[in-house]
């Protein structure tokens, strides 16, 4: 092979992933990202690490980030070319971020692979059909479930008087606002019990995320700046969030986009609500309760501590952790666009995630994400388990005076 193969080329440096390429020359194919082996007497033992491992193929493609590093060195170095069938093996990958977690060579493992998708979609071999479908509906209706705005919102209070400008806003997410309207609901009236000055937008529009997680950029960067302006428009200081999904994109996607920092504080709903010394739990929950650490809001964006002292707050509520918590938690299945696009694999991960929360002895599991929420109740219902799924904000409100 002559060494102009390995040199990039005008087109490859076109791709997304030509900003990565020293993270891509850093992989050495180790499979530690695939699974880690450590020390435990009398002989040790290898333990999984990639959700996908044991309900795929397992080719080296999709278990593990190494894989998706080769075909990313192939397509920069133009070694080989971008084909449908890679594109599904680079689709099964929720973007966790373990594999980056456990990467020996810190290979940035989550930013190659969603820079790997944008260059499928560029060279038309992407995205997966329920992604374009997703983006069809986000261009039409500015959410990806296809239902009309005006039904963003039915799920506030009658009750409820908001003020068109507030020092906070609260930003709903559409999976909140259109499938799982309980979490919305009991989000805004913890806000109100606290006697927070704060907003909705009735023109919220999807965050993009899903847009980002798949590859789409440009649809995703539309969304951003139309949502960055409603919030400008409000002229709120915070920005809070019960959705990590949204809440990683405005962190980390927004500000990339813009190149500096938002002009506004975002904050995790859990992470606001510890500030504030109006909100009293005076209600007693009895009962166990295990909580999951969402992959946006644990290993993306390092924030494991607040969801446990805003359960640790709600009086007669025991937490008992799973086996694989923080850093090392292991996925619900259902992020990077993997739920729509293989339910039945983002099925199997959340069924074994439900076994361990099981085998806590907890009668609650408890997330503070609405997709974790979403699979993690299929599962349960599918193993028939005797467990109850929860999002941390209605587990807060069942101890709120009037909750």
């Amino acid at each position: 092979m002559s060494v102009s193969q390995y040199v990039a080329t005008s087109k490859s440096r076109e791709l997304c992933i030509k900003a990565f390429e020293d993270y891509i020359s850093w992989c050495k194919n180790c499979k530690f990202c695939r699974e880690a082996i450590r020390s435990a007497e009398p002989f040790g033992y290898t333990r999984g690490i990639c959700p996908f491992k044991d309900y795929t193929s397992g080719y080296t493609t999709i278990v593990g980030a190494s894989g998706k590093m080769l075909i990313a060195r192939g397509l920069l170095y133009e070694t080989i070319k971008p084909t449908p069938a890679m594109a599904e093996d680079v689709y099964l990958c929720t973007t966790c971020g373990a594999c980056k977690q456990w990467c020996g060579a810190l290979v940035d493992t989550v930013g190659v692979i969603e820079a790997l998708r944008a260059d499928l979609v560029k060279a038309g071999v992407a995205p997966l059909n329920i992604h374009r479908e997703f983006a069809e509906r986000i261009k039409k209706y500015y959410n990806p479930y296809a239902e009309p705005p005006e039904k963003r919102f039915t799920w506030v209070p009658p009750e409820l008087k908001l003020p068109k400008k507030a020092d906070v806003v609260y930003f709903v997410g559409c999976t909140s606002a259109l499938r799982l309207p309980e979490i919305a609901e009991s989000t805004v009236k913890l806000l109100d019990a606290a006697k927070v000055n704060f907003t909705i937008m009735p023109e919220e529009i999807c965050c993009g995320s899903v847009m980002f997680r798949t590859g789409m950029r440009e649809i995703g960067e539309d969304m951003a700046k139309r949502a960055i302006q409603m919030i400008e428009d409000t002229g709120a200081s915070t920005v809070v969030f019960s959705c990590p999904g949204c809440y990683k994109t405005f962190v980390k996607d927004y500000q990339a986009i813009l190149g500096e920092p938002l002009d506004y504080e975002l904050k995790h709903i859990s992470q606001y609500l510890l500030e504030i010394d109006e909100l009293q739990f005076t209600k007693r929950v009895n009962a166990r309760v295990t909580y999951h650490d969402p992959c946006h809001l644990g290993r993306h964006l390092e924030i494991f501590e607040p969801p446990r002292e805003f359960i640790g707050q709600i009086p007669g509520l025991q937490l008992v952790e799973m086996e694989r918590t923080k850093m090392g938690a292991f996925c619900c299945g259902a992020g990077g666009g993997v739920r729509g696009a293989f339910p039945g694999v983002s099925l199997d991960i959340a069924k074994e995630r439900v076994r361990e929360a099981s085998a806590t002895g907890g009668t609650m599991l408890a997330s503070a994400c609405p997709f974790c929420k979403i699979n993690f109740r299929d599962a349960i219902n599918e193993l028939d388990a005797t467990m109850q799924m929860y999002d941390v904000v209605e587990l807060a409100l069942k101890s709120v005076k009037g909750g």
